[in-house]
């Protein structure tokens, strides 16, 4: 069946679910830039304060964007791939995209649970307001939320190139409409 048979109202993600879907992309991004970009400056500087600030802020605003677009993608039929892929092939699609929601969704709060179980509390960039944490900081237990943020977060940068990896695939190799749904 051609992609041409469906109406164009079907052949996409809503738009809510297309921008999200970017301003996700864009966000993490940021996040990852943001807190590889804080090894550049010394402990203590501004530079770096403002880095860690900006990666918990990307991180707290992928928050933000997922949990209504897990929502709406909750009530929303998604578009067809035309042609279907095999079974197996989306079989591994929709665990891939369970993984990938898991992690917009997991990473802040671990990010988010580091930070207050520290008692350092969440800081934002360019104002003095923050978020106190924990009176009573627990650092082992901090220190363990930490380390597997950061293992997510190095475990995910493989998982976000096998995704874009499988999107060129379907619009280069396979020549469907998975890409173009989102676009």
């Amino acid at each position: 069946m051609h992609i041409h048979a469906f109406p164009a109202d079907r052949r996409r993600y809503s738009a809510l679910l297309r921008h999200a879907h970017w301003l996700s992309a864009v966000l993490v991004l940021v996040a990852y830039a943001a807190i590889y970009a804080r090894e550049w400056w010394e402990r203590g500087t501004p530079e770096r304060l403002l880095a860690g600030q900006i990666h918990t802020l990307t991180g707290l605003l992928v928050l933000l964007v997922t949990v209504p677009r897990l929502l709406r993608r909750f009530h929303e039929t998604p578009p067809p791939v035309v042609p279907a892929p095999p079974l197996p092939q989306r079989l591994l699609a929709g665990i891939a995209h369970v993984a990938l929601f898991l992690y917009l969704i997991v990473q802040p709060l671990l990010g988010v649970g580091t930070l207050l179980v520290s008692g350092k509390g969440i800081g934002f960039p360019l104002i003095a307001w923050r978020i106190p944490g924990l009176a009573v900081p627990n650092e082992s237990l901090a220190k363990a939320i930490k380390e597997l943020h950061e293992f997510v977060g190095v475990l995910f940068i493989y998982v976000i190139a096998a995704h874009l990896l499988a999107a060129l695939w379907h619009w280069r190799v396979r020549q469907d409409n998975a890409l173009q749904r989102m676009l």
